[in-house]
C-alpha cells in the first residue's frame, strides 16, 4: 500500500472518531453543552485538526447526520423496491434511524434550520432519492403522464421534512412521525394517480388503500 492510501486511511479515521466523540458527548450532555475542545480531547486530536479534518461544530452536526444518511443509502442501495414502494422504503427506514438515535438526532435535527441559514449544507440534493423513485412511478404508469416527476418528489421530501422536524421538536411521538413518514408520500402520490389506478385501487392494497388506512379514524 502506498504511503499516500495510507495518509488517506489514517484521515478517514480520524474523521471518524472525530464524529463518533462528537455524537457520544451530545447523547451524554447535550448539544449545547460540548464545546469543541471537548470534542477533540476524546477524539484525541487537537482542536485545529478538528477543524482541518471536519470543520466547526455546525460541520460536525452534519457530518453525525450524514451517518444515518448513509446507512439510509446502504438500505436503498440493496433494496429491489421501484417507484413508489421506493419512495414508502426511504420515508420509512430514514424514520426509523432517527427514531433508533432519538436522543442525538432530535437534538441536531432541530438545529437544522438555524444551521442552514448560517450556509452550512450536507453537500447533496436529498429529494434526489423521492424524486428517483417518482421517475420510475411514471416510467410504470403509478403517476399520471401529465404530472413532473421531479415536481412531486420535492414535493414528497417537503412533506417529509414536516413530519421529521415536527417530531424533532417533541411535537410528535415515534409512531405519528412513522405514520406521517408515509402519508407525506402517499398523499401526493394518490393525487397523482391515473383516474383508472385510483378507482381500482380504493379497495385493494395499492397507495390509496394504503394512505385510507392511515388516515382512518382510531379504533
Amino acid at each position: 500500500m502506498s504511503s499516500e492510501s495510507l495518509r488517506q486511511r489514517g484521515k478517514a479515521r480520524r474523521q471518524a472518531d472525530i464524529i463518533a466523540a462528537a455524537a457520544d458527548l451530545w447523547r451524554a450532555q447535550g448539544v449545547g453543552n460540548v464545546s469543541l475542545n471537548q470534542i477533540a480531547a476524546a477524539a484525541e486530536v487537537a482542536p485545529q485538526t478538528v477543524y482541518n479534518l471536519v470543520g466547526g461544530l455546525e460541520a460536525i452536526s452534519f457530518a453525525v447526520i450524514e451517518l444515518a444518511l448513509a446507512r439510509l443509502d446502504g438500505v436503498l442501495a440493496s433494496s429491489a423496491e421501484t417507484g413508489v414502494a421506493l419512495a414508502l422504503e426511504a420515508a420509512r427506514v430514514s424514520a426509523g434511524l432517527y427514531i433508533a438515535d432519538a436522543g442525538l438526532y432530535r437534538q441536531l435535527l432541530v438545529r437544522v434550520p438555524q444551521v442552514l441559514f448560517d450556509g452550512t449544507h450536507l453537500g447533496r440534493d436529498l429529494a434526489q432519492i423521492t424524486i428517483r423513485a417518482m421517475v420510475q412511478a411514471a416510467a410504470a404508469g403509478e403517476i399520471s403522464a401529465r404530472i413532473d416527476p421531479d415536481r412531486l418528489g420535492r414535493t414528497i421530501y417537503i412533506n417529509y421534512l414536516g413530519a421529521l422536524y415536527d417530531w424533532a421538536c417533541g411535537d410528535a411521538a415515534d409512531a405519528d412521525f412513522l405514520r406521517a413518514a408515509e402519508i407525506a408520500v402517499l398523499a401526493p402520490v394518490v393525487a397523482c394517480m391515473p383516474p383508472e389506478a385510483s378507482a381500482s385501487d380504493a379497495g385493494r392494497s395499492g397507495p390509496a388503500a394504503q394512505l385510507f388506512a392511515l388516515l382512518a379514524p382510531p379504533a
